[in-house]
C-alpha cells in the first residue's frame, strides 16, 4: 500500500518560501467569517434562545449541543483524513470548501427558525438534527480551510501573519453577527425574549458565512502552486485513517496543544453560553451595556492581532500564550468574586467603564493567545513531517477545530448542567421577560459558576501547556532537514522501468 507522502515539488518550495502577498492573506483570511458567524450564532445566542425564549430545559439544550458535538468528533478527523489524501485538478482542500459552504448556511438558518409547535422532546429532535448538519458541513468547510492556511507558507514568522489575516477577519465575522444580533433585531429592553425576531437573525448570519465562504474559495484558487503535492492514494480509506489517526497522537507537541486547547475552548465555551444569562441576571446591564460589552470584544481582538504579530517577531509563542492564560486566570478568579463581595461600584457609569474596559482586555488576550496557539499547530504538522515523512494537515486541524467546537458543544453542557444544578429558571420569555425577579442565592452561584469555576478549567489548560516544548530554534532545525530532505529526493533520478 503506497502512503499519501509529500511529494517533492521544488518550485512549490520556493513559493512557500516566500512571503505571501497582502492579496492572497486577505482573500484567504475571509474564510475565517464562516467559522466565527457560526461561533457567535451558537455560543452566544443559540442556548439564551432555546432555554428562555423556546423553553426547552437547561439540561435538555446542553444535551442537544453535546450530541451534536460528540457526531462532530468522529467527522473531524474523517473529513480531515480524506481531506489529506484527496486528489482533484483543484488540489486537496478547494472541493471540500466549495461543496459544503451552501449546506452550512442552510443548516445556520434553519437553527434559529425553530416552528412554534415543538416542545420538550420534540424540539430536542429538531435542535439535535439541525447542529448535527451544521456541525458536518462547518467540519467540511473549516478543516480544509484552515489545513490549507498551514500550506501557504514554511516561513516561522509568516505562519503567524497569515493566522492573524484569520483573526482579523474572524473579527469582521463576529462583531458583524453580534450587532445583527443586538443592534438590528434583538434591540430594545424585551429584544433578547422576541422570539420572531430569531428567524431573520439566524438567516442574516447564514448569509454573511456564506459570503465569506465565496470570497476565499474563490479567491485562493490563485494559491494553488504553493500548495503541498501528495501522491494518489492506493489502499482501504479506512486503514489509511486509523494509521493516520495512530501517526497523529504519538507526536507530543500534537497530543499537548490538543488537551490543552479542548480545556482552553471549553471553558471559553462555558463563558460564551453563558454570556447572556450573566450579563443579563448577574451584572443586570442595560441593554446598551450589553451591547457596548459584547462589541468591545471584538474591538480588543481587533486590537490584539496586531500586538499578537509585534510580540511573536520577538518571544516565544509559548510564552505569550503563558501570559495569557494567567491573565485569563486572574480575570475570572477576581471580578466575578469581587462582585459578589460587594468590592466593585455599584451599577453606574463607574461599573460599566470597568466591564468595557476588561471585555477590550480579554479581547485582546484571546486574539493573542489563538493565533499563537494556531500558528503553533502548523508548526506541529511540519513537524510531523520530519517525524514520519506524511503530511497530515487536515488532521492536525481537525483537533484545532474540535477543540474550538467544544466552545459551544461542550461548553453548553457545562452550562446547562451547572444551570440546572442551581436551578435556575427557563423560559423567561412567557413570564415576564427582562421584568422576571431571580433570587440572590442563584446569582451569587451563577457570579461563582462564571468566576472561579471558569478560572479552573484554564488553569488547568495551563498546567497541560507548559509542557510544550517545539521553539524558534527546534522549529528551524527541521525546516533545515525537510527541506534538505525534498532536495535530496527531487536530485534522485526515478528507477528505470522494468523490461518485460
Amino acid at each position: 500500500m503506497t502512503d499519501a507522502r509529500a511529494l517533492p515539488s521544488m518550485s512549490a518550495a520556493q513559493l512557500r518560501r516566500a512571503p505571501l502577498s497582502l492579496g492572497l492573506k486577505t482573500l484567504y483570511g475571509a474564510g475565517a467569517i464562516v467559522d466565527s458567524s457560526v461561533q457567535v450564532a451558537l455560543g452566544t445566542f443559540l442556548f439564551f434562545y432555546l432555554t428562555v425564549v423556546c423553553g426547552l430545559s437547561n439540561g435538555l439544550a446542553g444535551a442537544s449541543l453535546f450530541v451534536a458535538l460528540t457526531v462532530d468528533a468522529l467527522a473531524d478527523p474523517l473529513v480531515g483524513s480524506i481531506s489529506d489524501s484527496s486528489w482533484s485538478r483543484l488540489g486537496r482542500r478547494h472541493p471540500f470548501m466549495f461543496a459544503s459552504a451552501l449546506p452550512l448556511a442552510l443548516a445556520l438558518g434553519l437553527l434559529f427558525s425553530v416552528p412554534t409547535g415543538l416542545a420538550n422532546w420534540s424540539l430536542f429532535a429538531f435542535v439535535t438534527l439541525i447542529s448535527i448538519a451544521l456541525r458536518i458541513s462547518h467540519s467540511a468547510f473549516y478543516l480544509p480551510y484552515v489545513a490549507m492556511g498551514a500550506e501557504l507558507s514554511d516561513d516561522y514568522a509568516d505562519r503567524t501573519n497569515i493566522v492573524a489575516a484569520r483573526f482579523l477577519f474572524s473579527v469582521v465575522g463576529g462583531a458583524t453577527c453580534t450587532a445583527l444580533g443586538l443592534l438590528v433585531f434583538l434591540r430594545g429592553p424585551q429584544g433578547l425574549f422576541h422570539r420572531a425576531a430569531y428567524a431573520p437573525f439566524g438567516w442574516s448570519c447564514a448569509a454573511v458565512a456564506l459570503v465569506g465562504a465565496a470570497i476565499a474559495s474563490f479567491g485562493t484558487l490563485g494559491a494553488l502552486d504553493r500548495l503541498h503535492r501528495v501522491a494518489r492514494p492506493q489502499g482501504s480509506m479506512a486503514l489509511r485513517f486509523f494509521r493516520d489517526m495512530s501517526e497523529i497522537f504519538r507526536n507530543r507537541s500534537f497530543v499537548i496543544l490538543f488537551v490543552s486547547l479542548l480545556l482552553l475552548f471549553t471553558g471559553a465555551g462555558t463563558v460564551a453560553t453563558l454570556s447572556l444569562h450573566t450579563t443579563k441576571f448577574f451584572w443586570k446591564m442595560p441593554n446598551w451595556v450589553i451591547q457596548v460589552v459584547s462589541l468591545s470584544t471584538f474591538a480588543g481582538v481587533f486590537i490584539g492581532v496586531p500586538f499578537s504579530v509585534f510580540v511573536a517577531n520577538r518571544f516565544e509563542k509559548r510564552s505569550v500564550v503563558i501570559a495569557c492564560f494567567l491573565i485569563l486566570i486572574a480575570y475570572h478568579a477576581t471580578v466575578p468574586t469581587m462582585r459578589i463581595a460587594g468590592l466593585l461600584p455599584p451599577n453606574g457609569p463607574a461599573l460599566y467603564a470597568i466591564l468595557i474596559g476588561l471585555s477590550v482586555v480579554l479581547g485582546a488576550v484571546v486574539a493573542c493567545a489563538g493565533i499563537g496557539f494556531q500558528s503553533m499547530m502548523a508548526d506541529a504538522a511540519d513537524e510531523h513531517e520530519f517525524i514520519f515523512g506524511t503530511r497530515r494537515e487536515g488532521l492536525y486541524f481537525a483537533g484545532l477545530n474540535f477543540s474550538a467546537k467544544a466552545a459551544s458543544g461542550l461548553g453548553a453542557l457545562v452550562a446547562g448542567a451547572a444551570l440546572t444544578l442551581i436551578r435556575f429558571p427557563t423560559n423567561l420569555a412567557a413570564h415576564g421577560g427582562a421584568n422576571v425577579v431571580i433570587d440572590a442565592a442563584r446569582l451569587r452561584n451563577l457570579g461563582l459558576i462564571f468566576g472561579p469555576g471558569i478560572a479552573v478549567i484554564y488553569a488547568i489548560a495551563t498546567a497541560v501547556f507548559i509542557f510544550y516544548r517545539l521553539d524558534r530554534p527546534a522549529y528551524g532545525e527541521i525546516q533545515a532537514a525537510l527541506e534538505a530532505r525534498r532536495r535530496a529526493a527531487a536530485e534522485t533520478p526515478a528507477p528505470a522501468p522494468s523490461s518485460p
